[in-house]
């Protein structure tokens, strides 16, 4: 099984997804046999290059999910710093 795809199939993948903007790239690349990653780096690439398409809006609720996803990613590095450096305190109780 070859994981190659034509030039062709690839422009019809980002003229959709572009064209689609209601429908989530993790849906559309489920449905296109191609992976998240692969589909997104394809929209950046495309939009960089100065492709048009309707910009993708997210609905309140998908915003609020992004926004709380950030911020929990954020928490859990702050919390990974904190355990660093309660080991090194704990190890070194002079400082």
């Amino acid at each position: 099984m070859s994981n190659y795809i034509s030039p062709q199939k690839k422009q019809e993948c980002i003229d959709y997804a572009l064209a689609h903007p209601e429908i989530s790239t993790s849906k559309l690349a489920t449905d296109f046999g191609v992976g998240h990653s692969t589909l997104c780096g394809w929209l950046k690439k495309a939009r960089e290059q100065g492709v048009q398409g309707n910009p993708r809006t997210l609905s309140a609720e998908q915003q609020r999910i992004k926004d709380l996803e950030k911020e929990n990613a954020h928490l859990r590095e702050v919390n990974k710093i904190v355990k660093k450096a309660h080991v090194y305190f704990v190890n070194n109780p002079s400082r």
